[in-house]
């Protein structure tokens, strides 16, 4: 476990070297806030709530889901270290030394996330409560959007990795990329909330895995899951986990089979 920790402080450190992309995914993210919230704001015109959400509300879950692309919200990354160490070959290594790549992987992905969150997701969600009145979270909330973001990067990571993983059997993973992006960007409640959707569109959004991403960690940061609905979030949150992990440790596996199958 030490060194899982050690590899996720170092990526955590080496994150903060890249200022300016960080500066210029704040001021993008905070273009596509305000454009948003203007949005909204015609939207609600005359208005006291859509779908059981107020103007706030909208505004508020605007703000928190551009926050939120911080630890992979929106969209799977495409992992070009990744692909091109499988398509050159150079990824055997990795996978021969004495540790669980899928861990080694794992605490990068948690160091970079985790400043990506404290840094450029706290100050672009700062501009919307500056500028657009956006909900200030209670304690009770922060603690408990703590372990909602914290399952939200295990399950992003897990379907990253798992739609990457897929240059092991794939000549081009672009369109993969391409559609697991939209499936994701819109049931994960990204692009819209999801008490938005007409109801077998939500119901198709529950049963997947992608709500428990956006939805929910900003739902429980809003306060509009409480009590045993909060418990019940967390629940299907660990359920993803848990399972989407299993699932990278067991493609990872035949990857390995396919590897020394092809006397790698």
């Amino acid at each position: 476990m030490r060194l899982y920790y050690e590899i996720a402080i170092r990526s955590f450190r080496r994150a903060t070297i890249y200022r300016s992309a960080y500066v210029a995914g704040i001021l993008t993210n905070a273009f596509f806030g305000v454009l948003l919230s203007s949005m909204y704001r015609a939207l609600y015109e005359g208005r006291a709530s859509v779908a059981g959400l107020t103007l706030h509300d909208a505004i508020s879950y605007v703000w928190l889901s551009q926050a939120l692309i911080a630890i992979g919200a929106g969209w799977i990354s495409w992992d070009m270290e990744l692909e091109r160490g499988i398509r050159t070959g150079d990824i055997v290594a990795d996978l021969a030394r004495p540790w669980n790549f899928y861990a080694f992987w794992l605490s990068r992905v948690l160091g970079e996330r985790l400043f990506n969150l404290l840094v450029r997701g706290s100050l672009i969600y700062l501009i919307g409560v500056l500028y657009f009145d956006a909900l200030i979270p209670s304690i009770e909330a922060l603690a408990a959007f703590a372990i909602a973001a914290l399952l939200a990067i295990l399950i992003a990571a897990a379907l990253n990795f798992l739609v990457n993983l897929t240059a092991f059997w794939l000549i081009d993973i672009t369109g993969l990329v391409l559609v697991a992006n939209l499936m994701m960007s819109f049931f994960s409640g990204f692009l819209l909330p999801l008490a938005f959707f007409p109801p077998t569109l939500a119901a198709i959004a529950q049963a997947l895995p992608f709500q428990a991403i956006t939805s929910i960690p900003v739902r429980t940061l809003l306060g509009q899951a409480q009590g045993a609905e909060l418990a019940l979030a967390l629940v299907i949150q660990a359920f993803w986990a848990i399972a989407l992990t299993g699932a990278a440790l067991l493609a990872l596996r035949a990857a390995m089979r396919k590897i020394a199958l092809q006397g790698g």
